[in-house]
This record gives C-alpha cells, structure tokens and sequence, in this order.
C-alpha cells in the first residue's frame, strides 16, 4: 500500500497530493508531486488552500486551522505482511501436529508529516489529528471504522487501486518524532498505530454483480425451502463391511425447535443471479455481501442459497441444494427496512424507520439450512456462483429489492 493516502472513518486523514499542492502555495515544500491522479480519484477539484477548498481541517472558528497545510504520507507498514499464523504441536514420536492456521489482528503504522506555517498552526494539526483518530464516537461494544488506501498511485475513478480494511481503530496515538523549522513554516514528522479486528484487505466488489433485482419479478413457484434437503444423501465409506455393520446409535432426544424458525410449505418469489467463474480473480477469495431493502411491505420467510457453478453452466440446471454452499433463512424484515449481511466484517443488521425518531438498527437472527447454525460462506477460489432468493409471494412488496455483492479479498496487500 502507498502511504499517501489514507481515510478513516469517512475523514480524510493523510493526502500528500493535497498536503503537497498547499505546501508548494506557501514554499514550504517544492518539487514533490505525489500520485498526481489522486484529487481525480477521490473526486476532488484541484487543490488551492485549505480555506477555498476547505480542507477537511479546515474550522472557521479556529482561525489556526488555515494555517495547518495538510498530512504528507511518509511510511507505511503492517500491509505486506500475513497475519496468518500456527502453533504446532510436537507428537510424541517424531514430527509435529500442524494445528489450525489462525489469522490475529493487523497492525499499521504511519509515519507522517504535519505540515504547518506556524506553532500555533502545529498545535492544532495535533490536536485535530488525534480527535479525527478516535474515530466516531459509539455507545457499548464499538466495531471500529473503515480504512480506505490504495494499493498504488489510483488512475481515473482509483476503484482498481482502492482497498479497504474493516474492524479499525486507534491503538497507539499521534506521537512526534521530529521538528523542522524552516523560514516558510514548519514540518513536523509523527507517526501513529491503527489496528484492524479484521484481518484481511478488500478489494471494492466485482462490479458484474452490482445490479438490483426486484423481488416480486421473480417466479412463482410451491415449495417448503426445508423439504428438498430430505432428498440429500451422504456417500457410504468405501470401508465399511456389509456383513460387519456398526451397532446403531443410542436413541438422540429431541431437537428443541425454534419458534421463531418458519417451516411449511409456502408460494414463493425465485429469482436467480449468477456469476460467471472467468469474471472471479482466479487467486483471490471472496465473500458475498447481502442487500436487501423490504419496500412497502414486511416480508417473512426469505431465503438466499449459494451454489458454485465452475462450468458456468445455466443456474437452473445446477440448483442442487445438497451442494449448496450455505443458506442465508430470516424469518421477519419490518416494512420500509434495510437489511445487510455483511460477509466482510461477519455482522447482520437490519435498520428500521422510526418516524420522527429517526432509524435504529437491529441485528437479525440468521439460520442455515433446515433452521441449523448459520455458517460466513467464503468462497476460495473461481468456481463460478449460482444465488437463489426466495421471498414469500405474499409478503413480497411491489418495491422490495435485493443484490449480493462478491468481495475479493487477501492476506496482503
């Protein structure tokens, strides 16, 4: 990743192309043009002071602020490494177990330059740098905020070059290094630690599965969703004897039954996106990522099903459920609300309308197949994807819509 850039939170933290631009304005800085694409990529005009533009630090009522001329990337580490580690176990012979790969945390460190016209300037580039590091602010248990960087120097929209991380927060605060003072200004060199909960780098979503479907366009068709797993059949260990079968099993106690899990048959809405596997980055894994919006009406009983298609062959012809890769089953949507399963960070949430009030948010409950634990798919390499919705026909609004966006994913970066 390139260090001249990075947004945290929705804020513009580090921008060298700007810091750059404002910094030659004033002399401070001369003869360094840093990715020169990258006011086009972020949909930037071109840059002419911190008070015209304004600058994302830019407070009129700190009259100080103009004066702080922007955040010059210098370093940045924790990207091109692997957080994936192992802890073998040595057997008691000779050899080890390997044990199960785990991915812990990333760490990144940034080393920046403030770059400021005076002292009164630098004191408050720190003092908005470290609120603007804090992130926004939450109540309970917070999630941490997206990173957004570029892999290189971003051309036209950058959507190629952009990459985000999920999960981040601060971890070690603005520190200074070192301070220069020039007869233009001042440049002060800091560095600062994030940390990211969720370990991998995204990629923005494959833009052949970007598109809304309407939910009540769909097919009409007659099923129980639970029904056609009945039909699924586990293959025999080659091994077994016939003369020499294994005693049966004790008697299992029943299975509690959630009462919020909806069984039966039912008239349902099918519509089917599919992705071809040529359109997949063939060493890249990805998640899917579920967005749906109930319309004018609550919707009960959808279902999203996941099967791979490596031939990409027509969906309808490969629509196994036994092979399918997981089920996505929630039983209640409110009108008017949104729904995302988000396989990059592994939450759910539902957001309602509360009339005067505003939105609150929720988290559904999600089940797997016949009401079983419901498992984040991941899909690891190109095998082409085949994704079944199904909505009741009842409960479906003339207005209800849904997509599921693939995301690429990797280690480093």
């Amino acid at each position: 990743m390139i260090s001249d850039y990075a947004d945290f939170g929705c804020t513009e933290i580090v921008n060298s192309a700007r810091a750059s631009a404002y910094a030659q304005r004033y002399c401070l800085l001369t003869g360094c043009e840093p990715c020169p694409d990258l006011a086009e990529a972020i949909n930037d005009a071109p840059y002419v002071d911190p008070v015209s533009d304004p600058a994302p630090w830019y407070d009129s009522a700190v009259p100080e602020s103009a004066g702080f001329l922007g955040v010059m990337g210098l370093d940045a580490v924790g990207f091109s490494r692997s957080t994936l580690t192992r802890e073998p176990v040595q057997l008691v012979g000779d050899g080890a177990a390997l044990g199960v790969g785990r991915r812990a945390h990333r760490e990144i460190t940034y080393t920046v330059l403030l770059l400021v016209l005076d002292e009164c300037s630098l004191a408050y580039a720190l003092e908005w740098l470290s609120a603007a590091l804090r992130g926004s602010p939450c109540e309970g248990s917070c999630n941490g905020e997206e990173l957004g960087v570029f892999a290189c120097c971003p051309t036209g929209d950058g959507s190629a070059q952009l990459r985000h991380l999920y999960g981040v927060g601060l971890l070690d605060g603005p520190q200074v290094t070192a301070v220069r003072h020039e007869p233009e200004g001042i440049i002060a060199e800091v560095t600062f630690t994030l940390a990211a909960s969720v370990p991998w780098i995204y990629r923005d979503p494959l833009k052949t599965l970007t598109n809304w479907v309407t939910l009540s366009a769909g097919t009409l068709v007659t099923l129980d969703p639970d029904d056609i797993y009945d039909d699924c059949e586990e293959a025999t260990p080659c091994l077994q004897d016939p003369l020499c079968p294994p005693p049966p099993l004790p008697i299992r106690a029943p299975v509690p039954v959630d009462p919020c899990y909806p069984t039966g048959s039912a008239q349902f809405r099918r519509s089917v996106v599919a992705l071809s596997p040529v359109d997949q980055p063939e060493w890249l894994e990805a998640v899917p990522v579920l967005e749906l919006e109930t319309g004018a009406t609550a919707l009960r009983r959808l279902v999203v099903r996941f099967w791979a298609n490596p031939l990409g062959t027509d969906c309808m012809d490969v629509a196994d459920p036994c092979a399918a890769c997981t089920d996505i089953q929630i039983p209640y949507l409110p009108a008017g609300s949104k729904l995302t399963v988000d396989g990059r960070t592994q939450i759910a949430e539902v957001v309602c309308p509360q009339g005067p009030l505003g939105d609150s948010s929720n988290a559904p409950i999600l089940y797997g197949p016949v009401g079983t634990a419901f498992e984040w798919p991941v899909f690891s390499c190109p095998t082409g994807v085949c994704i079944e919705i199904l909505s009741t026909s009842a409960t479906t609004a003339s207005d209800a819509r849904a997509r599921v966006l693939l995301v690429p994913r990797s280690d480093v970066g």
